[in-house]
């Protein structure tokens, strides 16, 4: 059972357009390429995709490691610019769904 972030916040992804085909699909990490199981694989949730005719979605996937990386990442990003974080963490829901997905990614 993969672990979710989905629900949380979503994170940055690299630019569809530069991804692999497996990458696309979640077979694969979509920052670095691993390989994923089920076991491995870290949901990052529904996004849309504007293509020529309509929207299409896509369900992108990631390694535990690129995960947690990249959760730390907009996490300290955040809370250098919120105020409220500054202040009190608890009461920014952007800041509470980074710490959350920091959480899920360790799982």
């Amino acid at each position: 059972m993969s672990t979710a972030v989905s629900d949380l916040l979503p994170l940055p992804l690299p630019e569809f357009h530069t991804l692999s085909q497996d990458q696309a699909r979640g077979s694969t990490c979509v920052w670095d390429g691993v390989g994923l199981s089920p076991e491995t694989a870290v949901d990052l949730g529904e996004r849309s995709l504007r293509r020529v005719g309509g929207q299409t979605s896509w369900f992108p996937r990631a390694c535990r490691r690129c995960a947690l990386e990249q959760a730390m990442n907009a996490l300290v990003a955040h809370s250098q610019e919120c105020e409220q974080c500054v202040d009190d963490q608890n009461l920014c829901p952007e800041g509470l769904g980074l710490v959350r997905a920091v959480r899920a990614a360790r799982r």
